[in-house]
């Protein structure tokens, strides 16, 4: 319900969430689960001991931990003191961490000393110069030249490793506890408008920019996809996406929201993820499609009943929707969205599943309050009903800015207040929005603009013996740049490049026709860290191929 999410806070739904739903099954973390009772009593003793470390509502709390039980009691804890929760991205090397967290002027950072066998404050102490304070070590109090702004150091585990230089998150919470009074109070502190985090955008391009959500803002964005999947006291879920991805939020909160169960992992493992679901038997999931995709090609998938999810929140491409569909789900919700409303633009809701050819080939209809336009690049007018242009929107879930960016928030808003996200798409004549790419991903070929998702979306769909396609753009001594597809065949039926290529003539314009077509195995694909097809990394790896000939 929108009200949910409207002159809200984090804090106020978890209480609300205890009122009502106290003594059920609220997290789950291996074999251990809490109530929402639970949950929030681990949550004060937390908040207690980071008060005493000296974090306040004046704070900027980086972390790089796993989507642990740990991850959850520290967000609901900063969101309680009236922190910032900035969460960093665990593929990150040395160089990028220092550069997220300058980026940020975190002032505290939480890192766990073992996540797939990589110590984040090791990581993060190799680049950055550190130096405990006076007072000895324990109490996590640091100066760094490299950072004006980091104090305060804290390690997840706190093995005694780094206690040099590193408090232990579980320290702060053992020590004496604060008075319920206390406690409940912090809330009055914390508006509908105080800042709750700042998401990294996942660039391809540049270095990820800070995305600002006040507390409002990001439950809107929670409140439209636990509507859109009618969640309820009975659903439960297992987060499966990074918690540096505004998804592992939006799945956390819009089950507490509605007072359902949320079971995490630290990171995905698909066969973890397909026994976790039989057994608990998990009724919601969000993924991209490369997740579900891995759980349907897992070897044991047909060993596991995966009958239980019967809602999805799904970032895909229409391409992957009959693969998908083979896993028995009947309602695959087609996401567009960006951490720039909480990704929730726009969805295809529950009650919608039976369209399928809107479910297969749309990304949803915007969710309440949400204001869609699709407006000309090129003269910024509105454009009529089923013509493609770029897609613009505002509504109470949009961001509040890029976090110490003053020109590059000016540059991304018009007059009105729409936010222009460069990506190209149209609008039916039932309000469903179809997402075709961003504008930049185009091959400019002989002074005409080729969409790379159009030909995608045409080689997966349309030719036989396809069963993933990637267009990347090579550079082209008489066009300028060529159309260079990267194909993995389906094995369904004998591909080749001349035959891919034949098969596109008469079907597209001569300019959107691959030049190129390079073969790829599954496991030749690259990635982007939320699960994404790395159009760069791809592009690298064919011009690699051309040196190996």
């Amino acid at each position: 319900m929108y009200h949910e999410g409207l002159n809200q806070t984090v804090n106020r739904m978890l209480d609300e969430s205890c009122r009502r739903w106290g003594t059920r099954t609220a997290l789950v973390d291996g074999e251990r689960r809490w109530t929402h009772l639970e949950l929030r009593r681990d949550v004060a003793r937390l908040t207690h001991g980071l008060r005493n470390a000296g974090v306040t509502e004046r704070d900027r709390v980086a972390f790089l931990v796993g989507v642990s039980s740990d991850w959850v009691l520290l967000y609901y804890s900063l969101m309680r003191i009236g922190a910032v929760a900035v969460p960093l991205n665990l593929t990150w090397e040395s160089r990028e961490i220092r550069e997220g967290l300058s980026l940020t002027q975190a002032t505290v950072l939480v890192a766990t000393e073992d996540f797939r066998g990589v110590d984040y404050v090791a990581r993060t102490l190799s680049a950055v110069e550190v130096s405990a304070d006076a007072e000895g070590a324990t109490t996590g109090r640091v100066t760094s030249p490299d950072l004006p702004h980091l104090r305060l150091l804290v390690s997840a585990e706190g093995t005694g490793k780094h206690a040099q230089t590193a408090a232990a998150l579980h320290d702060l919470a053992q020590g004496e506890e604060s008075t319920a009074q206390e406690f409940f109070s912090l809330s009055d502190e914390v508006r509908p408008s105080t800042h709750s985090i700042y998401l990294l955008t996942s660039g391809t391009s540049s270095f990820p920019k800070p995305v600002i959500h006040d507390h409002e803002s990001l439950l809107v964005g929670v409140a439209n996809y636990a509507d859109g999947v009618e969640a309820t006291q009975d659903d439960s879920t297992v987060i499966i996406a990074p918690n540096y991805h505004v998804a592992a939020y939006f799945s956390l909160m819009m089950l507490h929201m509605r007072g359902g169960a949320v079971h995490v992992m630290r990171h995905f493992l698909p066969r973890v993820a397909l026994e976790t679901i039989e057994r608990e038997r998990i009724s919601l999931l969000f993924g991209f499609d490369v997740h579900f995709l891995m759980l349907k090609r897992d070897p044991w998938f047909g060993l596991y009943d995966f009958s239980s999810i019967t809602r999805t929140m799904i970032g895909s491409s229409p391409a992957s929707f009959d693969e998908i569909a083979e896993t028995g789900i009947e309602h695959q919700g087609n996401i567009y969205g960006s951490s720039e409303y909480v990704a929730s633009q726009t969805f295809f809701p529950y009650r919608d599943r039976h369209d399928l050819a809107r479910m297969r080939d749309s990304h949803g209809r915007p969710g309440l309050g949400m204001e869609l336009r699709i407006n000309d690049f090129e003269t910024g007018e509105q454009v009529p009903v089923g013509e493609p242009g770029e897609i613009c929107f505002r509504g109470p879930a949009l961001f509040k800015g890029y976090y110490n960016m003053p020109e590059e928030t000016e540059r991304a808003f018009d007059e009105d207040g729409f936010f222009h996200s460069g990506d190209i798409g149209w609008v039916d004549d039932q309000g469903y929005l179809y997402y075709r790419g961003r504008r930049k991903e185009t091959v400019k070929s002989g002074g005409e603009n080729v969409s790379m998702q159009e030909v995608e979306l045409f080689l997966q769909l349309e030719t036989p013996g396809i069963a993933k396609a990637l267009v990347v753009a090579l550079p082209d001594p008489r066009w300028g740049e060529q159309v260079c597809a990267v194909v993995e065949p389906s094995g369904d039926e004998p591909v080749d490049e001349s035959s891919i290529i034949a098969s596109c003539r008469g079907r597209l314009a001569g300019y959107k026709i691959p030049k190129r077509v390079v073969m790829a195995e599954r496991e030749d694909w690259a990635y982007t860290p939320t699960g994404k097809l790395d159009r760069r990394a791809m592009t690298d790896w064919v011009k690699a191929q051309d040196e190996t000939r």
